[in-house]
């Protein structure tokens, strides 16, 4: 194939040139072009198959190049580069059916994938057009086909008998042997979001179909690998032929290698035992449920009659000593604890889901307990991005569950050893009343933001500065309102607004009570004292 990198910067061309193997891709020729027009004398030859292009050169622009090459009816795949994520360029390259739309600086690896996906697509092409008018609608239609067929058998529904699927397989026309033995590989791909955000759905899906079909079926196209989006992630059923469990362990190993290198997600397989094609509807659910609960082999390849069996514990770690702990301040013996307990299970394969959730709980329950004492509402403590991401994660390995708990534990120390300094915290309460007395502040919001309980709260701030939580908001913006009505470029009306007063017959009776004068009365006597050359009205005290 022959490959034509269009750029006005010459670094970027070098940079393209000798970043990607163009060998592995089939690619033996490697054109450069500096302009558009350049690019159009060497596109006229009618030799070039992919093009490489800059969205922005001065000199007449890629989308203007691509325009071109529609036009003149060119079969021409292009992959398009740009500085900038702009939704006009991504509308226009999508209109005029570019392979892919990339971003500078370019991932080398994102930029292969997307060569090898462009390369798969125009083979095929050639491969359709060798056959004759039916042959191509036949090879068109004959991957979708068998797809579909595979996609009816685990959708379940009326079981069906192996008479009735030979007779479906015989009626699509498919190059399926009813009468030998399948064995269903369910694969169940963890953070697979990310990977689609960075990647595209698309070239996601594709990469994965393809490490399926590679490894598992010897195929470079498609035909068995199913997926579906399911509550706990994206999953995929393959039904292969039936093979060694050696085999087929080295076969998935492929599958999660290729998975985790080429799209960096991290891919679970669960060989199902051999059966026969008519009971392959009954697989799927079995081992979607083997592999939701045997997370002692998450990341790898496992059979079915390895699975965990279902446990019955209902408490993994003792409660007692997990608060005794928690009180020592005693992280490390902590983290050993619940280490040496998932180690156990590990080895003698009961490490289950449904352990790793019971653990969760029971870390949770000391931990709130903890924090409740201490006047905390740990939900409020825990709601941060990270805190949310590591415990949605925690029950999928023991890996996470120890990340998370590490998380949990360090935070709540953290936050705890920050509370004890009461004197810190109630300067920092005084911090927020500074910085929000304009605004509806109560003990709830005050509370909230340090993630306490009110009651708590206002029991703190009285013992600690003899006054109440509510009188210091009030004295705080009475002072404000002296401020403000000191300065007569504000008008009197503008004043209980501005310091958080709903209404103004409100604030003036507030500041009455607080001042022994009126809003209106306090500006008078401040400007006769201006005018009389003294610094505050007769009868008050001097402002700081």
């Amino acid at each position: 194939m022959h490959l034509l990198i269009v750029d006005d910067d010459i670094a970027t061309v070098d940079l393209i040139r000798h970043t990607v193997d163009w060998e592995a891709l089939s690619i033996d020729k490697v054109e450069a072009a500096y302009s558009a027009a350049q690019a159009r004398r060497i596109l006229q030859r009618g030799k070039t198959d992919i093009v490489i292009s800059d969205i922005e050169m001065p000199q007449g622009s890629g989308l203007d190049l691509l325009t071109w090459v529609r036009q003149q009816g060119l079969e021409v795949e292009f992959l398009l580069l740009t500085c900038h994520e702009r939704f006009d360029y991504a509308a226009s390259a999508l209109k005029l059916d570019a392979a892919e739309y990339l971003t500078k600086p370019f991932d080398p690896r994102i930029m292969a994938l997307s060569l090898q996906k462009t390369v798969a697509a125009i083979r095929e092409k050639h491969r359709l057009r060798e056959g004759s008018r039916y042959g191509t609608w036949r090879m068109e239609n004959l991957q979708r086909e068998e797809i579909n067929f595979w996609l009816s058998l685990y959708n379940g529904g009326q079981p069906r008998s192996r008479e009735q699927i030979r007779g479906e397989i015989e009626a699509r026309g498919l190059p399926i042997d009813p009468d030998r033995p399948y064995r269903l590989v369910v694969t169940r791909i963890a953070d697979s979001e990310p990977r689609a955000q960075e990647l595209g759905q698309a070239l996601l899906h594709y990469i994965l179909e393809n490490a399926h079909a590679r490894h598992l079926l010897d195929r470079d196209d498609n035909t068995r690998a199913i997926r579906r989006f399911g509550p706990n992630g994206l999953w995929y059923f393959t039904a292969a032929d039936d093979r060694p469990d050696a085999e087929l362990r080295e076969r998935c190993a492929r599958v999660i290698a290729a998975c985790g290198e080429a799209a960096r997600v991290k891919a679970t397989c669960c060989i199902g035992r051999a059966c026969a094609i008519e009971a392959l509807s009954d697989q799927p659910v079995t081992l979607q449920k083997l592999l939701e609960r045997s997370v002692v082999y998450y990341g790898q390849a496992f059979t079915q009659t390895e699975a965990i069996a279902v446990g019955e514990e209902t408490q993994v770690l003792e409660i007692d000593r997990l608060k005794d702990m928690l009180m020592r301040y005693d992280k490390v013996t902590l983290l050993n604890t619940l280490k040496e307990a998932l180690a156990s299970r590990t080895a003698l394969r009961t490490l289950s889901e449904r352990t790793l959730h019971i653990v969760q709980q029971e870390l949770l329950q000391v931990v709130y307990a903890y924090l409740a004492d201490a006047g905390v509402q740990a939900p409020r403590l825990f709601a941060d991005e990270d805190s949310v991401r590591l415990s949605d994660q925690a029950c999928r390995s023991s890996l996470d569950m120890i990340r998370w708990a590490n998380y949990l534990i360090e935070r709540t120390f953290a936050y705890d050893a920050e509370m004890r300094k009461t004197g810190s915290l109630v300067e920092r309460i005084h911090q927020f009343i500074h910085e929000h007395y304009q605004e509806n502040i109560g003990r709830n919001e005050v509370a909230a933001e340090f993630h306490l309980a009110p009651e708590y709260l206002a029991k703190l701030f009285k013992k600690k500065t003899d006054q109440s939580l509510k009188d210091a908001i009030r004295e705080y913006r009475v002072e404000q309102a002296k401020r403000m009505l000191r300065d007569p470029e504000v008008r009197v009306g503008d004043v209980a607004g501005a310091v958080g007063f709903d209404s103004f017959s409100y604030f003036s009776t507030i500041f009455k009570r607080e001042t022994g004068m009126t809003p209106q009365e306090y500006r008078r006597d401040h400007e006769t004292g201006r005018q009389g050359g003294a610094g505050e009205p007769a009868g008050m005290p001097a402002e700081e």
